[in-house]
């Protein structure tokens, strides 16, 4: 991949039809739009797991919101549970033994589903953790997030339990003016302008049993799980999927360049020497996350100093300062500082 083709992120057409299917059910023409976007509703109504641009479906739900005038409709659209649209991804997923195993499986196979949101499972003092954050800064979709979050409620609740307790459930963009509509939905206490999307709960519930499970259906469908991974590294160069790896797991510090080769099923040395067969130095990849978030936080005044450092895993503020500086010819507070008075000129 070179400087000239960009990647471009894709989402299955089983997201895409979700959409098109409630705008249908509310009197919508769902044709109409999605034509707009640059989408074909008749091939999309037609295939199963075929993929369309992630821009162009963002593109969907802007037009989407406004034909309804309904803000909050990406919670609302995640609230529809149709197991004949779920693709093969949410049937196989679903129809895991444990809870425990259809989120290990789901953070791994979410970028089949969606290319733009990576998502990442771990459990951390007795919490089991969903985390949900984007590939690329500009790929933040509010309406998506809502809906990949209300949908990943509604569907637990569905096939694992409807009394399934949330502890926190956390949003990256500001509150809307639609907080109640959280609130109803995940029952708990929602927060915003947060690091990332994620979903906490308690780990007890990670050995329910899902209860409509089919075993054999799990074995049928798993034996097409290879040749649907074998897409991605066609797709994506080794350190596209490096910066993606490094972006899932810095909320929780596993960048070490030995934790990201055993993700690629690869030993630390062989990860460096095929980054080198691409130009690539591995530390180069984690201070340009680094970079990106930091600048993504200083722009919002939710977090100090501090927070952003310890954040973005450095030991102390001044180590955080240090490598700011280095990277931009800037300190962080000054970096903060301009970005405000780009706001307050755009006012």
């Amino acid at each position: 991949m070179t400087a000239e083709e960009p990647f471009i992120y894709q989402v299955a057409v089983s997201s895409v039809r979700t959409l098109l299917d409630w705008l249908g059910e509310q009197g919508v023409k769902a044709a109409e739009l999605a034509r707009q976007a640059g989408l074909d509703a008749e091939t999309l109504l037609s295939q199963t797991d075929a993929w369309v641009p992630f821009s162009q479906y963002v593109r969907l739900w802007e037009l989407a919101e406004a034909a309804t005038g309904d803000p909050a409709i990406g919670l609302h659209v995640g609230e529809r549970v149709d197991e004949r649209r779920m693709g093969v991804m949410g049937h196989i997923i679903f129809n895991n033994r444990t809870l425990r195993d259809a989120l290990t499986q789901y953070a791994r196979l979410s970028a089949l589903m969606n290319e733009a949101v990576v998502a990442s499972f771990a459990v951390e003092n007795a919490r089991a953790i969903i985390r949900f954050s984007v590939a690329e800064p500009d790929l933040y979709c509010r309406q998506n997030m809502d809906r990949v979050l209300s949908m990943a409620i509604t569907r637990a609740r569905r096939f694992v339990s409807p009394r399934l307790i949330m502890e926190q459930v956390t949003f990256a963009h500001p509150a809307p003016g639609y907080v109640s509509e959280y609130e109803r939905i995940f029952q708990c206490p929602v927060s915003f302008d947060a690091p990332v999307c994620s979903i906490v709960f308690d780990a007890g519930y990670l050995d329910y049993e899902l209860p409509q499970r089919n075993p054999y259906l799990h074995k049928v469908l798993t034996s097409q799980l290879e040749s649907l991974l074998a897409r991605l590294p066609f797709r994506r160069s080794l350190a596209d999927k490096v910066r993606g790896l490094i972006r899932k797991h810095l909320p929780s510090g596993r960048v070490d360049a030995e934790f990201i080769a055993a993700e690629l099923a690869m030993s630390r040395h062989t990860l460096y020497r095929k980054l080198k067969a691409e130009n690539v130095v591995f530390q180069e990849l984690v201070d340009e996350v680094r970079l990106e978030r930091a600048k993504a936080y200083l722009q919002r005044d939710k977090y100090s100093l501090s927070e952003i450092a310890f954040i973005l895993g450095f030991s102390e503020l001044s180590a955080f300062s240090r490598a700011f500086k280095r990277w931009t010819g800037q300190t962080p507070a000054q970096f903060r500082q301009h970005a405000r008075r780009r706001r307050l000129r755009r006012r």
